[in-house]
């Protein structure tokens, strides 16, 4: 008996990255990059000054997702979310929409030339 394969119902985004996964516009990181992120991620955490306190209410789900996206990187959550607000404060957090969009512009244009 062939087993179904299990449906899922997508948002908006999670369809648009199908799609670029799909189209191959992603592509996998190797497990000695993945590693090597992953200790810069808890050196970082460890090495920071970390004297501020800060209490936030945050959306349960963006919570859940975030939870889920640290355990796939090999993080405590808190990790992750003092990771993010670190990179934006001092401007290196990416956009990666809007990197992905001036890529496609640059392939575009190399293409037509």
């Amino acid at each position: 008996m062939k087993k179904k394969k299990p449906v899922f119902k997508l948002s908006e985004d999670e369809q648009k990255f199908e799609s670029e996964i799909e189209r191959g516009d992603w592509k996998s990181v190797s497990k000695k990059d993945s590693d090597q992120f992953r200790s810069e991620m808890v050196e970082a955490a460890h090495n920071g000054n970390k004297d501020a306190r800060v209490n936030l209410r945050l959306n349960p789900d963006d919570v859940e997702k975030i939870r889920e996206k640290a355990e796939r990187e090999g993080i405590p959550y808190q990790t992750l979310i003092g990771s993010v607000l670190h990179k934006y404060a001092t401007d290196q957090f990416l956009d990666e929409k809007a990197v992905q969009d001036v890529v496609r512009r640059i392939s575009s244009k190399k293409i037509a030339s």
